[in-house]
C-alpha cells in the first residue's frame, strides 16, 4: 500500500503536475485506447472521457478483494452502449475508469459504479510522452514505472491467449 500511495502522489489522483497545469488533467494527454471487439480483427480507437484519471481492465467481474466496479447494469443501458453482462469466461475484458480518488473510494464501497469505457476481446494502450516522463502502471497487483518518450509511442497489448488445460491422473 505504501508503494501505491507513493505512485498516486507522483502521477495518481492527488499530487500530480496536472494540479499546477489544468491542461494535463485526464489521461487523454498521454494515452490512446484501442480495442478489438469480439469476432473482429481491426483495432478501434475508443475515446477516453476527459474526467477519467485512472483506467482499469479486468477479465472477470471482481476487483480489489471482490468488489464489482463494473456494477449491475440495466438492460437498456447495456443495449445502448453495446455491453453484455460481465462474466469470467466470456472472453471479454471490461475497461472502466475512475475520475479521482474519491470516485474510486465510493466505487470500492459499492455506492456507485465506475465510468464504463469499453468491453473488448483485446485492448491496446498507446502511451505517449510529453509532459510525462513515465507512466505508473500496475498488472495483477504488481506496480511498475513505464518510461515514456516524446519521439515514439509505447504500446501495451492485453489479450486472451487460448490454452488447453492439462489434467494429470495421479493414479
Amino acid at each position: 500500500m505504501i508503494i501505491y500511495s507513493g505512485y498516486s502522489c507522483k502521477q495518481g489522483w492527488f499530487f500530480t503536475p496536472c494540479m499546477a497545469d489544468p491542461g494535463l488533467r485526464g489521461l487523454k494527454n498521454i494515452l490512446r485506447l484501442h480495442v478489438k471487439r469480439q469476432n473482429n480483427s481491426e483495432w478501434e480507437l475508443v475515446p477516453i472521457p476527459s474526467s477519467v484519471r485512472s483506467i482499469v481492465a479486468l477479465n472477470l467481474h471482481s476487483y480489489a478483494s471482490g468488489r464489482n466496479p463494473w456494477g449491475k447494469l440495466k438492460p437498456d443501458y447495456m443495449q445502448k452502449k453495446g455491453f453484455v453482462e460481465a462474466h469470467a469466461d466470456d472472453g471479454l475484458l471490461e475497461v472502466f475508469g475512475f475520475k479521482h480518488g474519491w470516485h474510486a473510494s465510493f466505487v470500492m464501497v459499492e455506492l456507485i459504479s465506475a465510468k464504463h469505457i469499453a468491453q473488448a476481446a483485446a485492448i491496446r494502450f498507446e502511451l505517449r510522452g510529453g509532459a510525462w516522463k513515465k507512466a505508473y502502471m500496475q498488472m495483477d497487483g504488481e506496480p511498475w514505472k513505464q518510461p515514456l518518450k516524446n519521439e515514439y509511442s509505447t504500446f501495451v497489448d492485453i489479450e486472451r491467449v487460448p490454452f488447453r488445460s492439462v489434467m494429470i491422473n495421479g493414479g
